[in-house]
C-alpha cells in the first residue's frame, strides 16, 4: 500500500527527509508496459501535471535525473505526472523512471509551432485533463499554451533552457514575430528559465509578457567513487598515471570539440601523461576522429560515444579536468555543474550562461569563444599544480552544495507550480 501524500508544501528539512525515505523506493523494477495502467487505475482522484519535452531520453543523464526528482517531488504533494516526449525514448530510461505516480505518452513532431501534433496533444490533455500544463525545448513560440488552456488547464508554464546562437545579441525581435508571440504565449502562467541569462534574452526578444522566473539547473551530489574511477579507466585503456581532461556533450559543432581538439594537439607537443576523454555521440563524431588522426594525436584521445549512465559509469571520477569550450551561447549545462559535483576544476567559455557557474580564477578558467590558444594556456596553469586543481574544485563543489543540489531544484519547480 503506498503511503499517504505529503503536503504540497514542505520545509526544506522535511522535503529532505521526505526525499530520502522516498527515493530509495525508485531502485523497485516494475513492468513499464503496466505502468500508465496502474497510474490511470490508481489515481483517478489525484490531480496531474502534463510536462511536455521536445526530446526522447536515450541516456541517464541531468534532464532525466531531474524529471525522476521532479515527478518525485509532485507526488509527495499528492499529484500525478504525464511526460511527454518527441520520438522513441531508450527502454532504460523509461525502465528508471517507471511508478505508478508517472504516465509516459508519446508526442511526435513538436516543432514548427507544434501544429503537426496539435491533434495528438489534445487527445492526451482530454484523457488526462491536467491542471497544470508544462512544456520544454523546441522555443516558448507553440500553439501548446492555448490548447492546454481551452482544454481546461488553470496554468501553463514555459521551461527555458535554450542557449543561444554564438554572437547574437539579445534584441526585440521584427513587430510581425513580437505580435505573433503575444498571441501563442497569451495563456502563459510563467516562465522557468534555467539561468539569468536565458531569463535576460529570454525577456529581450519581446514576444511574451509572461514573468520570468529563474530557477537553475541541479545535480546529484556525491563522493568521488575510486572504484568507479578504476574501472571507468581499464575499460578504456586509460593508465593510472594519466591526467584525464574530459569533455561531456553531444558531438555538434556548437560545442566547440574542434578547438578543443586543437588545444589538445598545441599541449601534447610539449606535455606527455595526458590523455583526451570526449564521451557522447553526434553526427559531427566521425569527422572530429578523423581530425584527431590528421593532427597525429590520436594515441593521446579516446573517443566512447554514446554511454548511457555517464555519471554512473565512472566519466567524472575517472576525470581530472572539464571542459566546455562551447561555441553558442549556453544557458546551464548540467555537465558543468555534474563536474563540480565531484570537485573537478572547469575551463569554460566566457559565453552565455557559463560565467554564471565558473567563477574565473576561483572554480575554473573562463577562456575565449573559439580560442584554442587560450584553452591550451589554461591547461597548461592546471597541469601545473595540483594544489590549484584542488581548491578551484573545491570552490565549484561548495557552489554546487549552495545553489545547484537536484533535490532542491525539483522542490522549487513543484513549489511554483503549485503556488502561483
Amino acid at each position: 500500500m503506498r503511503r499517504s501524500a505529503a503536503p504540497a508544501f514542505l520545509s526544506v528539512t522535511r522535503y529532505r527527509v521526505w526525499l530520502k525515505d522516498h527515493m530509495g523506493e525508485l531502485n523497485h523494477r516494475s513492468d513499464p508496459a503496466q505502468s500508465n495502467l496502474q497510474a490511470d487505475a490508481g489515481h483517478r482522484s489525484r490531480p496531474r501535471l502534463i510536462f511536455v519535452l521536445g526530446l526522447a531520453p536515450q541516456k541517464i543523464g541531468g534532464i532525466e535525473k531531474f524529471l525522476r526528482y521532479f515527478v518525485a517531488a509532485l507526488d509527495a504533494a499528492g499529484w500525478d505526472s504525464v511526460l511527454c516526449f518527441d520520438g522513441q525514448i531508450a527502454a532504460e530510461f523509461r525502465e528508471y523512471i517507471t511508478k505508478p505516480y508517472v504516465m509516459i505518452e508519446p508526442l511526435d513532431n513538436q516543432g514548427h509551432l507544434g501544429l503537426a501534433c496539435a491533434g495528438e496533444l489534445w487527445k492526451l490533455l482530454r484523457k488526462h485533463k491536467p491542471r497544470i500544463f508544462v512544456y520544454a525545448f523546441h522555443g516558448v513560440m507553440r500553439c501548446f499554451p492555448w490548447l492546454a488552456k481551452i482544454a481546461g488547464c488553470k496554468q501553463v508554464f514555459f521551461n527555458d533552457h535554450s542557449s543561444r546562437p554564438q554572437g547574437q545579441v539579445a534584441a526585440p525581435l521584427s513587430l510581425s514575430r513580437r505580435i505573433v508571440g503575444r498571441i501563442l504565449t497569451a495563456p502563459l502562467t510563467a516562465i522557468l528559465s534555467v539561468a539569468d541569462f536565458t531569463r535576460r534574452t529570454g525577456d529581450a526578444l519581446g514576444i511574451t509578457s509572461a514573468r520570468n522566473l529563474v530557477v537553475t539547473n541541479g545535480v546529484e551530489v556525491h563522493e568521488r567513487n575510486l572504484r568507479r574511477r578504476a574501472e571507468f579507466r581499464e575499460r578504456h585503456g586509460i593508465s593510472n598515471e594519466e591526467l584525464v581532461i574530459t569533455q561531456v556533450c553531444w558531438m555538434t559543432e556548437v560545442k566547440g570539440v574542434e578547438s578543443m581538439l586543437h588545444a589538445a594537439a598545441m599541449l601534447l607537443r610539449t606535455h606527455s601523461g595526458i590523455r583526451f576523454l570526449f564521451v557522447g555521440d553526434g553526427p559531427e563524431l566521425p569527422r572530429y576522429r578523423e581530425l584527431a588522426i590528421e593532427l597525429g594525436i590520436e594515441g593521446a584521445v579516446t573517443f566512447t560515444g554514446l554511454l548511457s549512465n555517464p555519471t554512473e559509469m565512472g566519466v567524472f571520477d575517472a576525470s581530472d579536468i572539464y571542459c566546455q569550450p562551447s561555441l553558442w551561447q549556453e544557458a546551464c549545462p548540467l555537465a558543468v555543474l555534474e563536474a563540480m559535483s565531484v570537485k573537478l576544476p572547469v575551463i569554460a567559455s566566457n559565453t552565455g550562461g557559463l560565467p554564471e557557474l565558473v567563477a574565473n580564477g576561483q572554480s575554473g578558467i573562463l577562456v575565449p569563444v573559439g580560442g584554442s590558444l587560450e584553452i591550451c594556456a589554461a591547461l597548461e596553469r592546471l597541469l601545473g599544480g595540483a594544489d590549484l586543481r584542488r581548491s578551484m574544485g573545491e570552490a565549484g563543489y561548495r557552489m554546487i552544495l549552495k545553489e545547484h543540489r537536484i533535490e532542491n531544484t525539483a522542490r522549487k519547480y513543484v513549489e511554483i507550480f503549485l503556488s502561483l
